[in-house]
């Protein structure tokens, strides 16, 4: 190794304890982006929300992993492939529902898991190992990159969109139209508080048909109602029925300790020879640098504020960034190997 830099910053100003992703950084064994899901409801185990709780046990787990590594006295942490890695990785944060004495809430109701993306990759002998879950990415020798980016998404993405545009079009101020699409897209259509703007039926019709309507265009293969139930349901409510299940055309994986179908795990082996340079990121990025190295990303991240701050353009998302936190936390770690 001949370069490494890092860098991780929370979403919420003045509150960098409450980033919820998190870095694995062990030179000479392994490297990892662990990227924690925003909690639904407040839940909290060890004392950390359940995104952070998910995202700090990940990575407590990649490390002791990592430091197992030929140790003939402990076969079970050997790598033996990204189904069994990620296996692990989920025992570990089941570990600590018990631990929490949650086992049985957490098996009832989704609502309650912690759960995070992962990008890994771990030096083996002569090959870099990558395992992935979720909307982490990787970026290899400044061109190849491994991101699987969720279609679901797309359907609260635009839900907020058309939310944020209705109240703009009828002169609501920004900071208005922040709170009302979130409302929407965070509880769904039909999960508004009586009496308040986004409750009104009026609003409610004229913004599920133009947001399924959207939605059926931008993706023609979702069926309807997955569409609806996101619509109607938002993320609170509707998305975990999504997670790590085969059945839905828009379902997804997330390592919440439970277990993860191995269509949503991926993998790639590269021989360490053929690496010059390794970059692992989070979603917080919503484009790459043009160069390797922590400006040329930040860089980036300052141009997608500069075109689309509150994310209803190019770059739409669930989020935006406001008067008191960005679209989401981000982190970067760039490895140069010669």
């Amino acid at each position: 190794m001949r370069q490494l830099q890092a860098f991780t910053l929370g979403k919420k100003f003045g509150q960098p304890e409450a980033n919820e992703d998190s870095l694995v950084v062990m030179p000479n064994l392994g490297y990892a982006v662990i990227d924690g899901v925003t909690d639904r409801n407040g839940t909290r185990y060890d004392g950390m929300l359940s995104g952070q709780f998910a995202s700090r046990t990940a990575k407590r787990a990649v490390e002791y992993f990592l430091l197992a590594q030929g140790h003939a006295d402990q076969p079970e942490l050997q790598f033996q492939g990204g189904e069994h890695f990620v296996d692990y990785l989920g025992k570990a944060i089941h570990t600590g529902y018990a631990a929490n004495n949650a086992l049985a809430a957490v098996e009832a109701d989704w609502k309650l898991r912690g759960g995070c993306t992962v990008m890994a990759v771990l030096l083996m002998g002569d090959r870099l190992e990558v395992v992935a879950v979720g909307d982490s990415g990787l970026r290899v020798n400044g061109n190849d990159i491994l991101q699987v980016l969720k279609p679901l998404d797309d359907v609260t993405a635009i839900l907020r969109r058309q939310t944020w545009q209705y109240f703009a079009a009828r002169h609501h101020s920004a900071e208005e139209c922040d709170r009302l699409s979130t409302s929407v897209t965070w509880q769904g259509t039909q999960n508004q508080i009586d009496g308040t703007p986004t409750a009104d039926p009026e609003f409610v019709r004229l913004i599920e048909a133009d947001t399924l309507a959207a939605c059926r265009s931008h993706l023609p293969g979702a069926p309807e109602h997955e569409l609806l139930l996101l619509i109607q349901q938002g993320i609170a409510h509707g998305q975990g029925d999504f997670q790590n299940v085969t059945e839905p055309v828009l379902g997804y994986g997330a390592i919440d300790g439970f277990p993860v179908p191995s269509r949503y795990i991926e993998t790639r082996s590269y021989a360490l020879a053929d690496v010059e340079t390794i970059e692992l990121f989070s979603d917080g990025y919503f484009k790459p640098g043009i160069d390797f190295g922590i400006a040329s990303w930040e860089a980036a991240f300052a141009a997608v504020e500069a075109e689309d701050l509150h994310k209803i353009g190019r770059y739409m998302s669930t989020k935006g960034t406001t008067a008191t936190q960005l679209t989401d936390d981000r982190s970067y770690l760039g490895v140069r190997f010669r």
